[in-house]
């Protein structure tokens, strides 16, 4: 059973948020950020418990009288302390809405009584209520509803998400990452977080992705069938963001939410030219299909063609040859020669199976196999062999301490793992594990070890609970290293979508060999990603199938 937490953990846990933020960052942060850290340090115990507490909620207006936590000593003298401090504003004017929404259906009633003209709404929904009110109540109304309790305003809650930014690198994480670490539930691996190795390098990244953050708000509260808005959002968005910056990636993606809702709203020449900007997948692709749309289809094989000659990753060339051959096909075109040969055409091996219901259509095949051949071995292992094998031989590559790939102590992978670079910035240290090995004794010698010391710590390759030695050594003495090593590298080439698609199962037959084998029931097909691992097995002479299931009884 795990400990109970602290009754402050949540303050503990900001202390260190905090703390880090100053030792990572001082220097170049700016003042407001500074000044907040400086005045909530001042804080008295009391007073930092409230703050805490306040900011770690989704509002910002709060009634006093309806605030209580046990472990602060006295409310009022902390109320009073971060008023004093700027912390919050006591009986601020808020506008109406905030307001309604402080008070619950029964109270807002009960007041209205004492109008006769809000009687007729008394029966309506909350948010037919509140709509009523706000257009019908007059002053007097609101002023005895704010008159009923004593209302406190919180302030400095972008300071507050600043730190979060600089601390998890986004704002999508939140405290939560620490509790789980507190109780023992997410284990990490140990790696250097300091002024040389830090992600954000000056004050300008710091303010760019801030920013995008805002206007990631501005997206998702404007009108969106406003294309005027859209346009102006986008021209928001920083041109000369450094690909190598914290920002980047988020300043594509809401370059490409953009664009996508101007191509839902039809505007077609304005979303190609926002997604033009676009430098990552599937920016591309949406361009090649308006000029289909726009009846440019010379434009999208062409496009189509750049795709196939650069190709950002391996889910953009199967596109761009699929799309090219389709255009080829509906307007009677001869498509190059290397779209034909790219082109995904194996068509795997097919077992037909009839076996009796089960509620996992691959456990029910591996029990199959294991039953009809009981020297042999058949495992469920889907996409943790041969990431998992992966994941511990580059270990220490994974967790490298280069600059800007850890954010925090918190974190189970590097922030550029799925970057196009990630094996370009590390060529030196993998280069470093591949010249010494050459065989499947020398994968064994290294991940043994490792397997039992780095037990249990995350790693976004390894699934601690899919594997066990066994399994490892029983497929390390069955694959061919030649196709462990084919593998590896396919995996390495695009982390992002390679480490997806695997067969289902792993099948260790008693005359041996092996054979990966991939389970699809009763209407299911292959995805494209399992398509492109087929291709790849065919190519390389790896041993592979696919087993259509059909029920005998259900």
């Amino acid at each position: 059973m795990q400990p109970d937490l602290p009754e402050t953990y949540y303050l503990d846990n900001v202390l260190t948020l905090f703390a880090h933020v100053r030792r990572v960052y001082a220097d170049i942060l700016d003042p407001e950020p500074l000044q907040f850290l400086a005045q909530f340090a001042a804080l008295g115990a009391d007073a930092s418990k409230l703050c805490i507490r306040l900011l770690n909620r989704s509002h910002d207006c709060y009634r006093i009288s309806k605030l209580g936590y046990n472990e602060i000593v006295s409310l009022q003298t902390a109320i009073s302390e971060l008023a004093q401090s700027g912390f919050i504003e006591l009986n601020a004017e808020i506008d109406r809405s905030a307001l309604l929404s402080l008070y619950t259906l029964a109270e807002l009633r009960a007041l209205m009584s004492d109008y006769p003209p809000l009687n007729a709404f008394g029966k309506l929904r909350r948010s037919e209520l509140e709509s009523a009110l706000i257009e019908s109540a007059g002053d007097e109304f609101f002023e005895r509803l704010q008159q009923q309790d004593d209302l406190l305003q919180l302030q400095h809650r972008d300071e507050y998400l600043l730190c979060q930014m600089l601390f998890f690198g986004n704002l999508n994480q939140s405290m939560t990452d620490f509790v789980l670490n507190d109780l023992g539930l997410n284990q990490f691996e140990s790696y250097p977080v300091d002024p040389e190795h830090r992600p954000y390098r000056s004050s300008i990244e710091i303010r760019q992705h801030w920013l995008l953050y805002q206007l990631q708000a501005l997206f998702e509260l404007a009108d969106n069938c406003d294309r005027r808005q859209l346009h102006d959002l986008s021209q928001m968005i920083p041109d000369d963001i450094d690909p190598q910056a914290p920002g980047f990636r988020k300043s594509e993606q809401l370059r490409y939410e953009i664009a996508r809702q101007l191509e839902r709203l039809g505007d077609l020449k304005t979303a190609s030219r926002h997604y033009r900007r676009c430098l990552l997948p599937p920016s591309r692709e949406r361009r090649a299909r308006i000029h289909e749309q726009r009846g440019k289809v010379h434009k999208a094989l062409e496009l189509c063609y750049q795709i196939i000659e650069q190709p950002v990753d391996e889910q953009e060339l199967q596109f761009a040859c699929q799309f090219a051959l389709r255009l080829c096909r509906r307007h009677d075109l001869i498509p190059l020669e290397s779209v034909t040969q790219l082109h995904i055409s194996h068509r795997p091996q097919i077992v037909d199976l009839e076996l009796d219901y089960h509620e996992s259509v691959e456990l029910a095949v591996a029990r199959y196999y294991n039953a009809a051949d009981a020297s042999g071995h058949c495992h469920y292992i889907e996409n943790s062999l041969f990431n998992g094998v992966l994941g511990l031989l580059i270990w220490e590559v994974i967790f490298a301490p280069l600059p800007g790939a850890f954010y925090n102590p918190f974190q189970y992978r590097p922030s550029d793992f799925y970057a196009h670079d990630f094996c370009t910035r590390r060529s030196r240290l993998l280069a470093e594990i591949w010249v010494g090995i050459d065989s499947n004794d020398d994968i064994w010698r290294i991940i043994e070890p490792r397997w039992r010391l780095k037990q249990g710590l995350m790693n976004p390759l390894v699934n601690w609970q899919a594997l066990d030695l066994d399994l490892i050594r029983l497929a390390l003495e069955r694959i061919d290293h030649a196709h462990w090593r084919a593998i590896f590298e396919r995996i390495l080439q695009d982390l992002r979508n390679n480490r997806a698609g695997f067969p289902d199962l792993v099948y260790f037959p008693a005359t041996g060999g092996y054979c990966l084998v991939e389970v699809k029931g009763p209407g299911d097909s292959l995805q494209k990603n399992q398509q492109r691992w087929m291709q790849f097995f065919q190519a390389h002479g790896i041993a592979h199938r696919l087993d259509r299931v059909s029920w005998r009884n259900r």
